[in-house]
């Protein structure tokens, strides 16, 4: 910038401090910030001799200018209109530029410039140069002042600087605007704040004691105006006596804050209230300290806390009992499925004890009656060893003393038929069950002292007792425990009676199953046999009847060999097995050809049968053909049964195509025959339906998994051969639903 200046130039220099000086006078005189603002603008205007000036204020976000006031034309834009214009911050426009960079622009061609785009030129305003300069407060932006040209032209220095003074001016304004009225603002909210919320206003001067209230105070205080005498014991005379200690001193110089929460008995009613003071010491001089501050009747907000203490406390009670609730429910239905979840008693046993320990107790005992009537541990669980050694040894020296020397008693409970809870056990309960030290010693190192002890009744009577013990502190069992328990005892007695009648029926039915089947294979020079058996896991009253298999001499050297399926399960299947069997064993006297037995047993069934049930079966008739040389001369025949799979010793598996029409269906079956050689090693596996239809989900273990299978343990033993398959189809499926029977016959090497 140059000092060698013209008259002229001084001149408009001068002119220049002077619209600067008019506007900060402006400023100062007025609390109009548009009026401000305004002013300044026209007078930036005049003073430049420009006919267009605009002044854009950042919205709240930061990313929008929008116009506040403008001189167009030479005419006074006002905010009304100028609200309306919208300016993008950045260079898409040349006042958000100016904020984005916080820097005044000089822009002698707007059209020139590359730095920013000319929105003024776009939108058709006749401008071609501009100086723009951003207005901020205490480093916060705030907007921009823009001046145009409608030529291009190379502002001096001079008026760059006007504008940016003109802009620093206009900072200071809104500046003083923005505290002026946060200062109204304050007031105001403090007027508000204290007639709203009923305060009254006090001061104390520790010299003298005086205590000064307004009306307000006095008012809270139950005080008249005209007996009050300003003494500072005239308040201490209305404190609640329990909170005067609180008023004994005063305050040393420069004290924080004073905050004090205490009750009064207000003497003109004798009510109770509460009352809330702040203070704050405010003088130290010869004068001693000043206190000033506010006060507040609370009583109602004092009340409505104690209320809601109250009523917090009882819904935490609620939820405590509503989740205790929702955790017993959860615990019996865990019990409901545990307990169903298994048919064997040992199993459902240990489960339940593991599931009460440590949800319901630190040790469970399961006791069941036995055939001599006597109470039989059958199931124990504890939350260490220690403790279940403890209880077993306070348990044997029980029994030793002939039933006592206990602080309850399990069989009470069982001839009574009733649950007892006994909520506390004391050191005395233990001196007097104890017979002597060491006795004593082992009752006070299980250290039970809670218990509860339940019958495990079935639908026959008793069946036995179910005890548990609390021997960690922090609880015990009360009522609510003991119905949990009695609920408990009640679904574990049906588990365990259900069990009990399925093991019962259970074994029934194996009984008459085993009949059905041989009850050993024969030892057959020269032939391996093997067998496997599964029954399917279906209710015991029906478990009778399904598959079968059959070893039949027939001849010196000759044998029948069957493996069958008859329709249907229960007892009227078993009569069907027995009869087919019968059949098979009576056929073979008479026919040798397996296509013939099988026709006789047909003819049987048609005769005898007057239902729909119908049977498959495989009947195989093998000769020793060779025994030097460990050959067999079989011949197979099938009705509607699955096909023999033949296993050659050198790994070859395939299924032999002999099936004809099932049994009892039809007078005159097509039942072709199928003669097949087995040498050393070779063997013939006759299965049912059970070994291909198992399943794993939706899949089957199907024929050519059962061929692969088969190939796998061709050159084995017969024994190897059936067993391998059991574990290939029992590896195989989630469930057995359907028998599984397995025969294996296999061409021994000569010896």
């Amino acid at each position: 910038m140059t000092t060698d200046r013209s008259t002229g130039e001084w001149t408009l220099a001068v002119r220049q401090h002077e619209a600067v000086a008019r506007i900060g006078q402006i400023g100062l005189r007025s609390r109009d910030l548009d009026e401000v603002l305004g002013a300044a603008m026209e007078i930036a205007a005049e003073t430049l001799g420009l006919e267009h000036l605009a002044l854009f204020e950042l919205e709240p976000g930061g990313e929008v200018l929008r116009g506040r006031v403008a001189v167009f034309a030479g005419v006074l834009v006002t905010r009304r209109r100028m609200g309306r214009v919208e300016l993008p911050v950045g260079p898409d426009s040349l006042p958000g530029y100016v904020i984005g960079e916080r820097t005044s622009v000089v822009c002698p061609d707007l059209l020139g410039d590359d730095r920013f785009r000319a929105l003024a030129v776009a939108r058709g305003f006749d401008v071609r140069a501009a100086v723009a300069s951003p207005i901020s407060w205490e480093d916060h932006p705030w907007g921009a002042l823009v001046v145009y040209d409608r030529d291009l032209r190379a502002w001096t220095d001079d008026e760059v600087h006007l504008v940016q003074s003109v802009a620093n001016t206009m900072g200071l304004a809104i500046q003083r605007a923005a505290v002026e009225r946060e200062l109204r603002d304050s007031s105001t909210r403090l007027d508000i704040s204290l007639g709203a919320g009923g305060l009254g206003l006090w001061s104390w001067e520790a010299a003298g004691d005086r205590l000064t209230f307004n009306g307000p105070a006095l008012e809270m205080f139950g005080l008249r105006p005209e007996t009050y005498s300003g003494i500072g014991a005239d308040l201490v005379a209305v404190v609640h006596p329990d909170e005067r200690s609180a008023f004994a001193g005063e305050p040393g110089p420069g004290a924080a804050e004073v905050h004090s929460v205490f009750r009064i008995i207000r003497p003109d009613t004798g009510e109770v209230r509460w009352i809330e003071g702040w203070g704050r010491a405010i003088g130290d001089g010869a004068d001693g300290v000043v206190l000033v501050g506010v006060c507040s009747d609370i009583t109602e907000r004092r009340r409505a806390e104690q209320l809601q203490a109250e009523m917090l406390q009882r819904e935490h009670a609620a939820r405590v009992a509503a989740e205790e609730a929702r955790e017993r429910l959860a615990f019996l239905s865990d019990a409901s499925a545990l307990l169903s979840a298994s048919l064997d008693l040992d199993e459902t046993l240990r489960s339940f004890a593991d599931l009460c320990v440590p949800f319901l107790a630190d040790v469970c005992l399961i006791d069941l009656v036995d055939d001599d009537d006597k109470l039989v541990e059958r199931a124990a669980h504890a939350v260490d060893e220690e403790s279940l050694a403890n209880v077993r040894e306070l348990r044997r020296r029980r029994a030793a003393l002939g039933g006592v020397g206990g602080v309850y008693s399990e069989r009470s409970v069982a001839e009574s038929g009733q649950a007892v809870v006994h909520t506390t056990i004391t050191d005395e309960d233990y001196q007097r069950a104890s017979v002597d030290d060491e006795h004593l010693a082992v009752f006070r190192a299980f250290h039970c002292h809670s218990a509860v002890v339940a019958p495990l009744t079935g639908r026959t009577g008793l069946l036995g007792v179910l005890s548990l013990q609390l021997n960690r502190e922090g609880r015990s069992f009360d009522a609510e425990d003991l119905a949990l328990v009695e609920q408990l005892a009640a679904r574990a007695a049906l588990a365990l009676d259900n069990s009990r009648l399925f093991h019962s029926r259970n074994r029934v039915a194996r009984s008459l199953q085993a009949a059905l089947l041989p009850p050993a294979l024969p030892s057959i020079a020269g032939i391996g046999l093997a067998a496997r058996y599964d029954v399917s896991e279906a209710e015991a009253d029906v478990a009778i009847g399904g598959d079968f298999y059959d070893v039949i001499p027939v001849a010196p050297g000759s044998w029948g060999m069957v493996v069958g399926d008859v329709c249907g399960r229960g007892p009227a299947a078993a009569a069907l097995t027995g009869l087919v069997r019968h059949t098979l064993r009576s056929a073979v006297v008479r026919e040798h050809v397996p296509s013939r037995v099988l026709a006789q047993t047909n003819q049987a069934m048609l005769q005898q049968i007057d239902d729909a049930r119908f049977c498959t079966a495989a009947y195989v008739r093998v000769d020793v053909a060779d025994p030097p040389t460990g050959r067999l001369s079989l011949v197979a025949s099938s009705a509607g049964h699955p096909p023999p799979i033949l296993v050659r010793a050198d790994g070859r598996a395939e299924a032999l195509d002999c099936s004809g029409t099932l049994l009892g269906v039809v007078a005159d079956p097509d039942l072709p025959d199928l003669t097949v050689e087995l040498g050393p090693g070779d063997a013939l596996v006759l299965y049912t339906d059970g070994v291909t239809e198992a399943r794993r989900g939706n899949e089957l273990f199907g024929e050519p998994r059962l061929i692969e299978t088969l190939g796998s343990l061709a050159g084995r033993s017969a024994e190897a051969i059936a067993g391998g398959l059991e574990r290939a189809v029992a590896d195989f499926r989630r469930s057995a639903r359907d028998d599984t029977a397995i025969l294996v016959i296999q061409a021994l090497p000569p010896a």
